[in-house]
C-alpha cells in the first residue's frame, strides 16, 4: 500500500520510542487540502482509532481506514538524513484543472 523507507522508519521509531505509550502508537497520514482541492499529507503519531486498519510497514505500525486505500496506494514516506525532515511522495497525484500556482 505505502512504503516507508528505512531512513524514515528509523527516525519514526526513535520518535515513537520517546513516548510513554510507545507500545500503542503508530502513524497515520492525515490529508489536508491545498487551495485547489488536491491532497497533501501530514504525519501524525497516534493510537489507532477503533475504525482503523493496521499494517506493519518496515517495523512501523501504519493506521488507515479502508475508504482511504485508493488515495494511499504508492505513497512513499522518506526522511532526509541531513535535516531529519520527512517527505511524503505520491506517484499518482490527484488531477484537477486548477490554475492557481504557488
Amino acid at each position: 500500500m505505502i512504503n516507508i523507507t528505512s531512513q524514515a522508519a528509523a527516525r519514526l521509531a526513535l520518535m515513537i520510542a520517546e513516548e510513554h505509550d510507545a507500545d500503542k502508537l503508530g502513524i497515520k497520514l492525515v490529508p489536508t487540502t491545498t487551495g485547489c482541492g488536491s491532497f497533501t499529507y501530514s504525519i501524525a503519531i497516534t493510537e489507532a482509532d477503533k475504525r482503523d486498519q493496521v499494517a506493519e510497514i518496515n517495523s512501523i505500525r501504519f493506521f488507515y481506514q479502508l475508504q482511504d486505500v485508493d488515495k494511499l496506494i504508492g505513497t512513499v514516506i522518506d526522511c532526509d538524513p541531513v535535516t531529519g525532515r520527512f517527505s511524503i511522495h505520491h506517484p499518482r497525484p490527484q488531477e484537477n484543472s486548477c490554475t492557481l500556482t504557488h
